[in-house]
């Protein structure tokens, strides 16, 4: 009998076993599948607003920018008027 045989051989048991429990365990096995289902959905939920809060977040900061960069041109020196001078000498 090789190694690999023999792991082969003990794994198939030890699932045989697990199903066994399962089936005569199988009300403990549906809470603890409820319980591993609220987990993931939870976590699902919370990445989702994470990511929307970071989105919200990134927009105010890129309105506040724009916002910053027409208060500068409203408040930048205007360029002075050219003078014509309309006095000239014939």
């Amino acid at each position: 009998m090789t190694t690999a045989l023999a792991i082969r051989t003990i794994l198939e048991i030890a699932v045989s076993l697990f199903v066994i429990y399962c089936v005569y365990n199988e009300q403990k096995i549906i809470v603890i599948e409820d319980r591993i289902i609220k987990y993931i959905a939870k976590k699902i939920y919370i990445h989702k607003r994470k990511k929307a809060i970071a989105k919200k977040k990134a927009a105010k900061r890129a309105q506040a920018a724009r916002r910053q960069a027409v208060r500068s041109e409203e408040y930048s020196p205007k360029p002075a008027r050219k003078v014509y001078d309309i006095n000239f000498a014939a």
